[in-house]
Formats: structure tokens, C-alpha cells, sequence
């Protein structure tokens, strides 16, 4: 691991036409734990036999080494590894696993070539002009998003962590799909983004990659790719923009973001994966005073799908509320997601999931929180009964 952590930064360095040929890297670790137990009742179709009882664990180790140089460039590669993590070898997309391209998974969406444990692993600079990445990491439209407040961010926040719900018992066509709003088109994929210098608040952000997944995780320097691994999309670039400011002691955040990939697959049949240009869209805002905060996100893509039968958008709204004082959290959200006929193979109509979040935390050490949330909905489809479900998570989330 040195000797990569050393070998990213010259590359940084000769980039960026650093004067200092031997500046000393400064190598910090870090990382989280989230361990939960977790009770959840889809109430799936008769004769279906789903656990309601579980524990879950999500756990990450980081590596950051940094310096500045002398001509006060500062470079550094960061590292992100998953520690006795599960990984998911992502099977062709087909329909509505689409949003396993443009992953809400906790877990990285790899080929099945990749088995190692990495998750990010990118180098960066940065100043006064701003902030270069380079490598597998989220795009400008995720790093830049804005969330809503939430019960605990792990179970209903931007990019949810733990769940229990087994989407596929209210449809086949569901299994994978996580009850989120992230705008992470393509995670696992080598990037090159670019973030401004925030000016009076506001900042934006540029990313762009030659194909999805292009490089895999695992190899050193691979082989130009001749086409596109996934074989639907090309060209995933993504724009995005955010302003932070206070007023009177009001403090406010405004987001907004966009990303687009060129059509691959231009010998498939309608309704299939990459047969038109996917296109996503997100925009957020919050308000937050004395301890009290409310905002709400919004999310739409088509998927890359065209020619489906009742279209195959999927759109995505999130309202939530919260109270902070102290080591105190207490928070409350209302998820609302809506599926088009196309991604659920359906005879008529589409379907929407509605799903509602109460909880709160206590911070009983720095870094380390004790956490419990209930959440309940229903899954909606048209022209056939509603599916209730229910679930309930108790546990901690540890920083370190």
C-alpha cells in the first residue's frame, strides 16, 4: 500500500508540474463501522418465506496520504476499502436493474472479474483555482448534491446504508433497487472531475469519463478499452452546482445536478438498457435555524430506456425535517418514489412506493452515535392491492 501511495502521488506530482521532488507524504487512517440489528416485514405474496429478524454491518477502512509543495499545491491519493465487506458482481442489467448502473447500492456494483475489496481509490490536487480528482470516485453531481434532513441518515438519508426491505417481494423487477435519491450514475468508474473554488458560497463541478467502468479495480494500468464494458453507455459526464450561505441566522444550502451518457447499445430492442441516451436530474434545498432544519430533494432519470410500454422513468422525492441540539438528533422524512410501467414488466400502470421515517440519535463520544429509526409505507401498483411493509433499526455508526 506505500509503495502505491507513493507511486499516486508523483503521478499527481508530474501533473501538476510540482517544483518538490521529494516532499514527505503525511498518511492519516480512518474510517467507519455501522452495526445495526434490524427487524423488517415486507408482508411478501403468500407461500414467500422472507427472515424479519437480521443484523447488518457496514464497515470501510481509509487511507488518505497528503502533502503540500513548495509551490503550495497540495496532492494527495485516497483510499477506500471495504473490511470483511460483502461485494456484488453485477449481472447485465436488464429493465429496472438499470439503477444498478446508476447504483443505490451500499456496495460497490462490480463485473464479475473484480473481486478485490476496494471501493475508491483516486488522487486529487488542489488550491486557489480549486480541486482536481482523478480516479474511481463519485462525480461533480453527487459530491455537490444536497440532502434533506432525515430519521438517520443511514436508513432513509441520500444514500441509504442499511435496509432490510426485499424490494423484489413487491416485484421481480425491483431486486437490487434501494430506496434512495443519490445522483451516483456509474460508481466504480475512473473519473475526472473538477471542483471551483467556492465564491461566496457557491461552487460547481465537472466530471467526465471515456466509458463506464473502464478500468477495473484491481488492475494496475489496463489496456485502453475498445468498447464499453457494460456494452449500453459511452461518455458519462455530469454538471452540478450548490450554494451555502446564512442570512439573519438562517443558514441555507441550494443544489442542482446533471448527467448524461451516450447511447451503446444501438442494436437493442425497445425497452432494453441503453437503448436511448441516459439522462438524470436532481435538485435539493434546505434551511436550518436554531437547532431546527427542513428541505427536500428531488431526483428523475429515463434510465437509458426507450420504446417501453407506459415509459421507464423512474422520479424520486424526498421531504424531511429535524431537530439537533447538543449531542441530540431527532428527525423525520417522507420518501416518495415512482416507478413507470416499462421497468415492472406490469400490464397496466405504474407503481410508487411511499415510505415514512421517525428516529433520532445520541452522540455519546466524538465520532461515535447510537442510532434507532421506524420506518412503514407502502409499496402502490396500479390496477392491483397495495403492499404494506414495515421496518425497525437499532444500532450505532462509529467514525474514525
Amino acid at each position: 500500500m506505500k509503495k502505491l501511495l507513493i507511486a499516486s502521488t508523483a503521478l499527481v506530482g508530474v501533473a501538476f508540474m510540482a517544483t518538490s521532488a521529494h516532499a514527505a507524504l503525511k498518511m492519516d487512517l480512518g474510517g467507519y463501522f455501522d452495526g445495526y440489528g434490524v427487524y423488517a416485514n415486507n408482508h411478501p405474496a403468500a407461500g414467500t418465506n422472507i427472515a424479519k429478524y437480521e443484523f447488518v454491518r457496514d464497515s470501510e477502512l481509509h487511507i488518505n496520504g497528503q502533502t503540500t509543495l513548495d509551490n503550495g499545491l497540495t496532492v494527495g491519493a485516497h483510499y477506500q476499502m471495504y473490511v470483511a465487506g460483502q461485494q456484488i458482481a453485477a449481472a447485465a442489467p436488464t429493465a429496472i436493474n438499470s439503477r444498478l448502473v446508476a447504483s443505490s447500492s451500499q456496495f460497490p456494483q462490480s463485473t464479475t472479474t473484480n473481486t478485490t475489496i476496494v471501493d475508491e481509490a483516486y488522487v486529487y490536487g488542489q488550491g486557489g483555482w480549486g480541486r482536481v480528482n482523478f480516479g474511481e470516485e463519485d462525480g461533480a453531481a453527487y459530491l455537490l448534491q444536497v440532502a434533506a434532513p432525515s430519521a438517520d441518515s443511514n436508513v432513509d438519508g441520500m444514500r441509504v446504508y442499511v435496509q432490510d426491505l426485499n424490494t423484489s417481494a413487491w416485484n421481480s423487477n425491483l431486486a437490487g433497487v434501494v430506496l434512495d435519491y443519490q445522483q451516483a450514475d456509474f460508481r466504480g468508474t475512473d473519473r475526472l472531475t473538477y471542483l471551483t473554488p467556492k465564491f461566496n458560497g457557491f461552487q460547481a463541478g465537472l466530471s467526465y469519463a471515456p466509458y463506464p467502468n473502464q478500468s477495473l479495480v484491481g488492475s494496475s494500468v489496463g489496456a485502453p478499452s475498445t468498447t464499453n464494458v457494460l456494452t449500453q453507455f459511452k461518455a458519462p459526464w455530469e454538471v452540478a452546482a450548490r450554494w451555502d450561505g446564512a442570512y439573519q441566522g438562517v443558514a441555507m444550502s441550494v443544489g442542482a445536478g446533471y448527467s448524461y451518457a451516450a447511447s451503446e447499445n444501438t442494436t437493442g430492442t425497445a425497452g432494453t438498457v441503453g437503448t436511448t441516451a441516459l439522462k438524470t436530474y436532481n435538485f435539493g434545498a434546505n434551511v436550518a435555524m436554531q437547532g431546527f432544519s427542513l428541505g427536500g430533494a428531488y431526483k428523475h432519470s429515463n434510465n437509458g430506456i426507450s420504446g417501453a410500454t407506459g415509459g421507464a422513468d423512474t422520479i424520486v422525492y424526498d421531504f424531511g425535517a429535524a431537530y439537533d441540539n447538543g449531542p441530540y438528533h431527532a428527525g423525520l422524512s417522507y420518501f416518495h418514489e415512482k416507478f413507470d410501467q416499462g421497468l415492472l414488466a406490469a400490464a397496466t400502470g405504474s407503481s410508487t412506493v411511499h415510505r415514512y421515517a421517525l428516529g433520532g440519535g445520541y452522540t455519546f463520544a466524538p465520532g461515535m452515535t447510537f442510532r434507532g429509526a421506524v420506518t412503514w409505507g407502502a409499496y402502490d401498483p396500479t390496477g392491483a392491492a397495495h403492499t404494506n411493509f414495515q421496518q425497525v433499526t437499532l444500532g450505532t455508526d462509529i467514525q474514525f
